[in-house]
């Protein structure tokens, strides 16, 4: 392989990475309250059926158009299907997780993540075992067995009890999820609200931000708080590099997602 040819790959790599960062890190990081909820919490949180949904994003990344698909939906079995489809110019990165909710506790099932940039692939699966407490992971010829504990999460199904716990009423937020073999936990904190300019119009929102260590580093995300604490907006700024993703489009529960109404004076 050739020069050029080396360092767009490595271009591309690097975007797709950045395209993960920015367009899924409200949904690939991970969560629990920090001052801990407890089994009560997430019942009174709602023990219902969750909003289905149909998002779609765009954003601009390095000149670089990129388009999100977002969905959610409940399976015949009652098991519930979250697919991310992230495209950008000649690559395609799409992550998709199935969960059950039960008695208000979302347990995650399975996770895979698939990328293809010019030809070059990766899959990556977690397969939760929550009868023998165990994960495995598979990357390529490679299997491992990762002990587990009752509130783990993967890197999708976070985010729906992080929605939960929104509208229960929280605002400090921590989650365990495991990223691929690995154990990490992700604070975010409620900040404050905002009617939020967006291509379907004015929407309320709730803004909460990610607490790191990397104080070079902030991620913002914008949730509608009239449409069951959706993602309508994600920014982040990295050494005073700005990259965001907005909603283009959206359904909640199969109806449109409309924008406020703004009364005019006469």
């Amino acid at each position: 392989m050739g020069k050029s040819q080396t360092g767009m790959t490595r271009l591309y790599n690097n975007l797709t990475c950045k395209l993960l960062a920015c367009t899924l890190a409200a949904f690939t990081l991970v969560i629990s309250i920090t001052a801990r909820a407890d089994s009560n919490d997430l019942e009174a949180s709602s023990s219902t059926a969750l909003s289905v949904f149909d998002v779609g994003y765009t954003a601009q990344l390095n000149g670089m158009a990129v388009e999100a698909a977002h969905q959610l939906r409940q399976l015949d079995n009652g098991q519930y299907q979250e697919v991310l489809e992230a495209k950008a110019a000649l690559g395609k990165v799409t992550e998709q997780a199935t969960f059950d909710l039960i008695d208000g506790q979302i347990i995650p099932g399975e996770y895979s993540y698939n990328r293809s940039i010019i030809g070059l692939k990766r899959k990556e699966l977690q397969r939760f075992d929550w009868a023998n407490l165990q994960m495995t992971f598979t990357r390529g010829k490679k299997t491992q067995q990762v002990e587990i504990q009752h509130g783990y999460m993967d890197k999708m199904t976070y985010k729906q009890q992080m929605r939960r716990h929104l509208a229960a009423g929280h605002e400090d937020l921590t989650y365990p999820v495991l990223s691929r073999e690995k154990l990490k936990q992700y604070h975010f904190k409620l900040i404050g609200t905002e009617v939020l300019s967006t291509a379907i119009g004015p929407l309320n929102t709730s803004v909460i931000q990610r607490l790191t260590e990397d104080q070079s580093e902030q991620i913002k995300i914008w949730l509608a708080s009239d449409w069951d604490y959706l993602l309508v907006k994600l920014e982040k700024r990295d050494q005073g590099e700005v990259q965001q993703m907005q909603i283009s489009r959206g359904t909640l529960n199969n109806k449109p997602i409309l924008p406020l109404t703004v009364d005019t004076e006469v």
